[in-house]
């Protein structure tokens, strides 16, 4: 967590305009830097790595991997931020609805979060009045801090059952960034999930939303203001993955609020975004 925190503080050291926007992420890792997260990575059994292997996310295909009551508690950490200054009103109003939420209702929060049920989520949320999306955003804060836990292990696992896909291998949502980190097999390009935080590797051509890996339907676009990144573009689907190109695996770079200013760049466009949690 301290590594998460001190990557973020200097990122923003040369990208001095993303100060307002890093307050929330930094506010929010703090927040949770001492709560307790999953520590033993559970048992995935046979059936469970096969259905894994047909595309079917962690989160979903295994039974014994549950974040609900780990990542609702976690959830409660964040009414802290009721009191930072720095942050605006309308999130330490959210934060402040979540000082007394009872366990069972944090998971559920969560449970709504994971299944993508705004429903439910209506549901879960009706008692407390809080705003929807940024409750949503602290709920995948506690989700991605619940598996850190755990992350190098989950990562262990996608890598030797070979995960292929543009979605996230544990909780499904589409990748929100790519990176170039150096391996046994050279320099490879990997994905980046905005909301769980996990990483795993793909390959190094192609668009992880449509699958297109044909070149005449692709782009790059770079930009002279930030020599650490450039954007992927696909004509085929019409969306663009940012990604970092910079040599420093610990960057903060990779993360999506470290680049917003590239989605404002592409705003007009006519390509769009995919797995943003933060959104310009």
């Amino acid at each position: 967590m301290e590594n998460v925190i001190k990557a973020a503080e200097k990122w923003i050291e040369s990208h001095p305009y993303l100060k307002d926007i890093a307050a929330l992420h930094l506010a929010c890792e703090k927040a949770v830097a001492e709560s307790e997260v999953i520590k033993d990575m559970p048992e995935i059994t046979d059936s469970e790595k096969e259905k894994f292997k047909e595309g079917i996310p962690l989160l979903d295909c295994c039974k014994s991997l549950t974040v609900n009551e780990t990542a609702g508690k976690i959830l409660t950490a964040l009414s802290r931020l009721k009191d930072n200054t720095e942050l605006p009103e309308k999130v330490r109003q959210a934060a402040e609805k979540l000082s007394n939420i009872s366990a069972e209702k944090g998971s559920e929060i969560i449970s709504s979060v994971l299944e993508n049920d705004d429903k439910k989520l209506k549901a879960a949320l009706k008692d407390i009045d809080a705003d929807e999306d940024i409750i949503t955003y602290f709920a995948w804060v506690s989700i991605r801090k619940a598996l850190s836990g755990i992350k190098e292990n989950l990562e262990k696992f996608i890598s030797e059952n070979i995960w292929q896909k543009g979605q996230c291998p544990v909780c499904g949502n589409d990748a929100s960034t790519a990176f170039f980190k150096h391996t046994k097999r050279g320099r490879q390009r990997f994905l980046h999930c905005d909301h769980c935080g996990t990483e795993w590797d793909y390959k190094r051509i192609g668009c992880p939303y449509c699958e297109n890996i044909d070149q005449k339907e692709m782009s790059i676009k770079d930009s002279q203001d930030e020599p650490d990144m450039r954007i992927d573009l696909c004509h085929k689907c019409n969306s663009y993955i940012k990604t970092y190109v910079g040599e420093s695996e610990k960057s903060a770079g990779k993360e999506g609020w470290a680049s917003i200013h590239l989605d404002l760049l592409m705003k007009d466009s006519g390509f769009s975004p995919k797995g943003c949690l933060v959104k310009p």
